[in-house]
This record gives C-alpha cells, structure tokens and sequence, in this order.
C-alpha cells in the first residue's frame, strides 16, 4: 500500500503553502529546507507524522 505525503509549509515571508510527496524522503526534505521554511507539518493518512519549527 502506498501513501501519499501532505506536507504544509510556512515560509520565512508567512505564505503558506501545501505539497503532495509519493515519498516520505521527498517530503521531509522539502519540510526541512530551512532556507525557505519557518514551520512545516508532514501529514500521512490524515495524521501528523512530522513537525518542525525554525
């Protein structure tokens, strides 16, 4: 069974934005990229996997 990742990002300008990832590498990295992101959550089936702040 496969999932997808839903990844939402505040960036360091306060836009938010939401992405999908087929994989949690892909989306770790894209929720870890502290040269744009402020806050990031990383979600699978509806639940929060993942959480960071900057």
């Amino acid at each position: 069974m496969e999932y997808q990742y839903v990844v939402q990002v505040k960036t360091i300008v306060g836009e938010m934005i939401e992405e999908t990832f087929e994989t949690h590498r892909e989306a770790l990295c894209y929720a870890t990229n502290y040269g744009i992101v402020k806050a990031s959550k990383v979600f699978k089936s509806g639940e929060v996997v993942h959480e960071f702040n900057y």
